[in-house]
């Protein structure tokens, strides 16, 4: 059984009761469509127990911010005819300047989903080029109370790592797909911007003769 995951494509000879035949597969790989669907599954493993679940929340931004920089390269490949000489100079956001200005889609970075955009980019960028950093918490005055000692065990966190919440998490997926369904509409690409590739296959049986010559 081929994994559903894996593309195939190509001319390959496979056995067949009766002899043998020349199989031919092809299948259309929509990349930001398998990231989406990726953030979507490690998300709602999460949601069923969130104690200890901070990694997937972590990977489910993660895939989300794939998502959307697949989904670009998909689009931009679909606007600009010289879209391979600008995918590696220009930025995410640039990207989507670039592609929102051509198909006339207003944005506004400071409200939802366009914010969210740029603090799930934010992220993205902080775990990508990941550093060692020193937190300090110095001289903080605190009652010595039931509170106390469980104030003392918690972690000091980054920045990306106060971002790795649930509800973050939730937020930046919608967001990102209200971001594809507009720009996907706007490109003249229908209202469902969200379906896996089809895989297409043929078979066609090789006569005897060419089987002998084969073997010979």
């Amino acid at each position: 059984m081929i994994d559903e995951n894996m593309a195939v494509c190509g001319i390959i000879t496979v056995e067949m009761a009766k002899g043998k035949a020349r199989v031919s597969k092809e299948r259309q790989v929509n990349a930001y469509v398998e990231m989406r669907h990726a953030s979507h599954v490690i998300l709602e493993k999460a949601e069923e127990d969130l104690e200890g679940s901070f990694y997937q929340i972590m990977a489910s931004l993660i895939f989300t911010a794939f998502t959307m920089e697949a989904y670009l390269n998909h689009i931009g490949q679909h606007t600009f005819k010289c879209w391979d000489d600008l995918e590696g100079r220009l930025s995410p956001k640039s990207k989507l300047n670039l592609i929102t200005e051509k198909l006339q889609i207003l944005t506004d970075y400071g409200k939802r989903p366009w914010q969210t955009f740029s603090d799930l980019f934010r992220f993205r960028n902080s775990v990508a080029h990941g550093k060692s950093e020193l937190l300090k918490s110095d001289n903080q005055i605190r009652l010595v109370d039931d509170t106390l000692d469980k104030h003392m065990h918690e972690f000091l966190e980054t920045e990306w790592e106060k971002y790795c919440t649930a509800e973050n998490a939730k937020q930046a997926l919608e967001d990102v797909e209200t971001i594809i369904k507009a720009v996907h509409k706007a490109a003249g690409m229908g209202d469902l911007p969200f379906m896996f590739g089809m895989q297409s296959s043929s078979a066609t049986l090789l006569p005897e003769e060419h089987i002998h010559n084969k073997s010979v």
